[in-house]
């Protein structure tokens, strides 16, 4: 059964040069000082999940907003890969962390992909999620060029309170000016 427990002050420096810049790329990551601007704020979360005492598993990075949290980091550990745990942590962050609030979940849109290889990796992951439990909305986003399906965990809403939610969460996260320009979010 995986444990869980948010990530320590003296913990969360290692774990983003160690963990989260080998599992993604650099355009995806925020910087580090920015990751602890917004917990510093008391609106970002990293846990850390757990299979047995001082063995990390996963993780896990959400950004609160009000009804909703944006899942905006997950991985799983090389050496864990292929047994599942993902799809353990996800019920756990729904029922223990996100309780009767709405996770927001951004997948690199399919539709999109450079190549049919990247298709693949993009419905993958569309339906991993959706193995997990999690609801394919009818909002699209935009963020720095990249464009996203959205997904949903908790508590169900409607897709125009999802499709305002992501900019809430964004401009939450990042100056007003650089969302007006690079950020959308829409229902087509």
């Amino acid at each position: 059964m995986l444990q869980w427990r948010e990530l320590r002050a003296d913990e969360r420096e290692s774990w983003y040069k160690e963990k989260l810049q080998r599992d993604f790329p650099p355009d995806e990551l925020k910087p580090y000082a920015t990751l602890e601007k917004l917990i510093g704020q008391g609106d970002y979360h990293c846990y850390l999940f757990t299979d047995r005492p001082d063995h990390p598993v996963a993780y896990a990075y959400l950004m609160d907003c009000g009804e909703f949290v944006l899942l905006d980091y997950l991985a799983v550990e090389p050496s864990t890969r292929g047994q599942g745990i993902g799809s353990q942590v996800l019920p756990v962050l729904i029922n223990e962390i996100v309780g009767n609030r709405t996770m927001l979940i951004e997948a690199e849109n399919p539709a999109c992909a450079q190549s049919l290889p990247d298709q693949g990796v993009r419905k993958d992951r569309v339906r991993f999620y959706q193995k997990a439990g999690m609801r394919l909305s009818g909002v699209l986003s935009s963020a720095f060029g990249v464009e996203y399906r959205i997904l949903t965990g908790g508590r169900e809403r409607s897709d125009a309170d999802i499709a305002q939610a992501m900019m809430d969460v964004y401009y939450a996260m990042l100056p007003e000016t650089m969302v007006r320009q690079q950020v959308k979010s829409w229902i087509p």
